[in-house]
């Protein structure tokens, strides 16, 4: 007993020393790091007893080797921890400052890199502790090589992003954008995010040894690091004139302005207010696991069993190895006593052992319990849900520090009567209100789901989602109780109402520019007309050489403005090309129409030109197959191959619900992994060297689809393309 004693003696005192740690950035000083700032200087870390050393890092000490090292106890770093724990390393995820990845890829807006297929081929500037592994996930799930990009070592200079040295780089969403901007750098950024790889961004990190050695220094320091955070947060230009008095900050041009942009970005990401600071779900990360090994780059067999921290766990096993401890010197006392009674120690046995199971199962209940908690707890407050509740027979009425706090009051200052509510509802909301409630009482309406609006202590309104339900009803009593939430959704339904009158004035410009259109064009072509007729009226041979050029000219440029208003025209009517009257078409007759009025390019192309219409008459708007014909057949003309003759073959057939017509040629073909999202869009062309428009595709896809028809492609460089149009057999009206 006397070593128990001096054992448990020592472990306290070692508890009430002081404890001194160090952290490692994942970056130079900047407002990425506030929380850890905010904590070291509002006193978070020594109402904790610790001291904190806080190191930046930079490219040349990386955070994750500095702590597997020894060198710091805890770093910063991003999601591609979880590659290191997949190689063995013994590291453990504390918790996630962001909730998504901050990391992007910048380029030149002029460059026109909008997709991960553009940054095929070109330069990309880039860090293997820096994010690329991540990076490297989004080229992967787009079914792009990782060989086909010419990726170059990061220099962390944006200098060399503006002067060409690379076309594209990566970089911080929250960071580096803003500092190109500043300079006059028109950036695009692409987020792999939008790609559907959402990781988590700047994790606490410590090792396996750390957590097991000293659990409650591990939990001290966490606890207050994410206090550090949401102080920061509430506060961005308390600690941003903080950060600027860190070493190295002035001396890299780093501005207040900087930094409180940077900030607002990070809540972005962060979501303060939303998600509990440094929240991190182990479902979300076995979806980043089973990203990394879909596409290899983690090994099948890899769990997570001792990837994220887990406080309660870590507890749990301390207070497993005192239980041990002790039942170990109550066993060497129970055998000290068997030496003078071996029934009592048979019945102390017994005794220990129901004692032990005892406070097992209670410790496990415990734990349980608590967890539940306090995942309702942060589920809650993750969501922005306030509790209500009404007791009809009191009167009293109650309303949680959630719904207080959404309207600027302080906790248990809201009001405990249903007149005092009543009056904090909007008065177009209340009747309708007061009749669902009254619904409810009477038993005639099961649920309230209804949208209303509360004041606010500065006397605003916010939009709240009440939900109500009976609680309970007390027939002898005739007693009742209303139960339910007030969710906060006053960002959406602001943002409704502004999509809403937007929507309205977005209708209406279109209706005016629609309209302007069609008077411009009306207006222009009169004068154009005449133009065209006047010009023919001149004898070239009377103008003399010099003029004669001019005049050439003159009929170039008529010509060309005649062809904008037909190409505008053009446009125009493709709305209204579903109401359009169709009739009975020969396809081989309306074929051969529009082959004699491109004859000369027939004939001088040699191009040849065969048919299989097995469905041989359609019910079709004339001016649209008309349309059809002529701009896939010029289209096919104009983009063959010079050094084999054309063949176009035009065929017609049914299925069940659809006439189908395919136009086929062995032409140049269009790359569809480069183009294919492009075809159909306006003004868009594939192939050098050969005069157009880009505009004959997108006005038959236009037509064909007004009529519920499709279009699609199939095609192959250097193979020729073949296209497939379906149109519903349904009847049209003539």
């Amino acid at each position: 007993m006397f070593l128990f004693a001096v054992l448990c003696s020592g472990s306290f005192e070692a508890a009430a020393q002081k404890d001194s740690v160090t952290l490692n950035l994942k970056w130079w000083h900047q407002f990425q790091f506030a929380g850890y700032y905010a904590a070291n200087m509002k006193g978070f870390y020594k109402a904790e007893n610790l001291t904190i050393n806080i190191i930046p890092g930079d490219q040349n000490h990386p955070p994750v080797q500095a702590v597997l090292k020894g060198n710091a106890d805890f770093g910063v770093t991003g999601s591609d921890l979880i590659l290191n724990y997949a190689k063995g390393q013994p590291v453990v995820s504390i918790g996630a400052i962001f909730q998504h990845s901050a990391y992007t890829i910048i380029s030149s807006r002029k460059a026109n890199i909008n997709f991960p297929s553009d940054l095929i081929g070109k330069r990309i500037m880039a860090s293997d502790d820096q994010g690329w592994v991540q990076l490297q996930a989004l080229f992967l799930k787009e079914g792009i090589p990782l060989d086909s990009l010419k990726v170059i070592a990061h220099t962390w200079n944006n200098e060399d992003l503006m002067n060409g040295h690379a076309d594209a780089m990566t970089g911080y969403i929250s960071v580096e954008p803003d500092q190109l901007r500043q300079n006059g750098f028109q950036v695009a950024t692409i987020l792999p995010v939008s790609y559907g790889i959402d990781f988590y961004g700047d994790l606490l990190f410590t090792t396996q040894v750390m957590v097991q050695k000293h659990p409650r220094l591990t939990e001290r320091f966490r606890k207050a690091s994410f206090k550090g955070w949401e102080y920061a947060m509430a506060h961005p230009g308390e600690i941003a004139d903080y950060i600027l008095t860190l070493p190295g900050v002035k001396e890299r041009n780093i501005t207040k302005a900087s930094l409180l942009f940077e900030a607002e970005e990070m809540k972005k990401l962060i979501l303060p207010g939303l998600v509990e600071m440094g929240h991190q779900n182990e479902g979300r990360w076995q979806h980043i696991l089973t990203t990394y090994q879909s596409l290899g780059l983690i090994d099948k067999k890899t769990d997570l069993d001792k990837f994220i921290y887990d406080a309660g766990k870590t507890e749990s096993n301390r207070l497993w190895r005192i239980l041990l401890f002790t039942s170990f010197i109550a066993l060497l006392i129970v055998g000290i006593i068997l030496f003078y009674n071996f029934s009592l120690h048979k019945a102390v046995k017994h005794r220990t052992f129901e004692l032990e199971r005892e406070v097992k199962e209670r410790a496990r209940m415990q734990e349980q319990l608590q967890l539940s908690e306090e995942r309702l707890e942060m589920s809650i407050r993750a969501a922005g849900i306030g509790i209500w509740e009404w007791n009809i027979e009191t009167g009293n009425i109650f309303l949680s520090d959630s719904i207080a706090q959404n309207l600027g009051y302080p906790p248990g200052s809201f009001p405990t009567d249903i007149e005092s509510y009543k009056n904090m509802v909007h008065p177009n909301d209340l009747p309708t209100l007061m009749d669902e409630m009254t619904q409810q009482m009477e038993g005639t309406l099961e649920e309230i789901n209804l949208s209303i609006r509360l004041k606010t202590k500065r006397n605003e309104w916010k939009w709240f989602l009440m939900i109500s339900r009976v609680l309970k009803r007390d027939l002898q009593k005739n007693a009742l109780c209303l139960s339910g939430i007030h969710l906060n959704i006053d960002e959406l339904k602001n943002k409704e109402i502004e999509l809403s009158n937007l929507s309205t004035t977005l209708l209406k410009r279109n209706n005016e520019l629609q309209q302007f259109a069609y008077i411009t064009s009306h207006n222009l072509r009169s004068p154009v007309a005449n133009l065209i007729s006047l010009s023919r009226l001149f004898k070239k041979e009377e103008l003399g050489e010099h003029n004669s050029v001019y005049f050439t000219k003159i009929r170039e440029c008529i010509s060309n403005l005649n062809e904008t208003l037909n190409d505008v025209n053009e446009i125009l009517s493709l709305h209204s090309a579903g109401e359009e009257k169709t009739a009975l078409i020969d396809l081989e007759q309306e074929l051969s129409a529009v082959v004699t009025s491109i004859s000369e390019m027939v004939v001088t192309t040699r191009t040849i030109i065969t048919t299989e219409f097995t469905v041989p008459v359609l019910q079709y708007p004339k001016r649209i197959l008309h349309s059809i014909f002529l701009n896939l057949l010029t289209n096919a003309i104009k983009y063959r191959r010079q050094e084999i003759p054309l063949y176009v073959k035009i065929s017609s057939g049914e299925d069940e619900v659809n006439h189908i017509l395919k136009i086929a040629d062995n032409g140049m073909g269009i790359d569809l992994e480069k183009y294919g999202d492009k075809i159909f869009s306006l003004f868009q062309r594939f192939h050098s060297g050969v005069n157009g428009k880009g505009m004959g595709l997108y006005i038959i896809k236009n037509q064909i689809e007004s009529l519920d028809g499709t279009i699609q492609v199939e095609s192959a460089k250097n193979e020729g393309t073949v296209f497939t149009i379906t149109i519903p057999k349904k009847e049209f009206h003539t």
